[in-house]
């Protein structure tokens, strides 16, 4: 196996906005909610969008959003709202 070609940096760049997009989207949502001041139903619309979001700026990693960013919103909901997990 030869030595991996390193990405543009234009690449490295947009890959960095793309990153850091989603991060302050998870994070003002997950404030948002942590208010408390929204009806459940919205809370989860929310989260919907962001999930749809996250798969736009990086299509085919559904299972790295599931892996990073669905245990954090969970998380914030059942605190939230005081759900009780499923098991």
């Amino acid at each position: 196996m030869g030595p991996q070609a390193k990405p543009a940096p234009d690449v490295v760049r947009l890959e960095n906005q793309k990153i850091r997009r989603l991060r302050i989207l998870v994070d003002l949502v997950t404030g948002l909610i942590r208010q408390g001041d929204m009806p459940l139903t919205e809370a989860v619309r929310l989260v919907r969008a962001v999930r749809k979001q996250a798969l736009e700026l990086f299509p085919g990693r559904e299972k790295t959003y599931d892996l990073l960013y669905a245990p954090r919103f969970a998380r914030v909901l059942r605190e939230t709202y005081r759900i009780e997990p499923e098991g």
